[in-house]
């Protein structure tokens, strides 16, 4: 693992958490240009600075509760890397809906009230996650992948879905190349070939679908030995 990705992964919410605990343990209570919302209309009185930090630091608290549980989501579904990017914009947008929301609710006269928060663009988010999982994969696009060395145990496949199923020895994951038959797989010379041999499977490496725990493997690549059989959609039969 990237440790250092890691330790970058985990900054935005722990951005938010510290800056959430420092606003409520330290509230700025009096008008000042250094510590606080701060904008033209929370300035403009003491009533408005008032109801400015309260509120302002009640919407991004709200934030920062959702920024802990995608930080768990977001790099199962996009990675580390990728993770990182998404985790900072989404820190980023956390910041600034207090100013969307504070700055409308001053446009008012005192006393001034609440309108609206941020937990329904915090789920409208979080269901984009979870959605998301269920892009089909694909045979040439960028998917993150890992290598899975072993011994095949058994070749089988499915004349009605034209997927071709990989079983390796001594692993629960079900591992199949999706419509391999269409594709022009020979699964009866890979059957009588290939069980006993010890292959390199190139398997997309993000939740898919219905797999979310890691017990199917999509391949999009097969590998006996320097010879590759199969590559996205590209076959040499054995």
């Amino acid at each position: 693992m990237d440790w250092m990705a890691f330790i970058v992964l985990l900054f935005p919410a722990g951005f938010l958490v510290g800056l959430s605990l420092a606003m409520h343990r330290w509230p700025p209570n009096a008008i000042n240009r250094a510590y606080g919302y701060r904008t033209r209309r929370s300035m403009a009185s003491q009533e408005a600075w008032n109801y400015a930090q309260p509120r302002s630091i009640r919407l991004m608290r709200d934030w920062t509760w959702w920024m802990v549980a995608w930080t768990v989501l977001v790099p199962w579904r996009w990675g580390l890397e990728n993770g990182v990017l998404i985790l900072c914009g989404l820190m980023t947008l956390g910041v600034l809906l207090p100013l969307i929301f504070v700055e409308r609710e001053l446009k008012g006269t005192a006393p001034f009230t609440p309108k609206g928060g941020v937990n329904r663009v915090a789920l409208a988010v979080t269901a984009f996650l979870l959605l998301s999982v269920f892009r089909p994969i694909t045979h040439d696009g960028g998917e993150r992948e890992r290598e899975v060395r072993g011994t095949l145990e058994t070749v089988a496949w499915n004349v009605s879905s034209a997927d071709v199923f990989l079983r390796m020895r001594d692993d629960a994951c079900h591992y199949y190349i999706n419509r391999g038959l269409d594709m022009g797989i020979d699964t009866a010379a890979w059957k009588a070939k290939l069980p006993g041999r010890s292959l390199t499977l190139q398997v997309v490496n993000r939740p898919a679908g219905l797999n979310w725990f890691g017990k199917v493997g999509p391949v999009r690549g097969v590998v006996l030995g320097t010879d590759t059989l199969y590559r996205t959609g590209r076959v040499h039969n054995p």
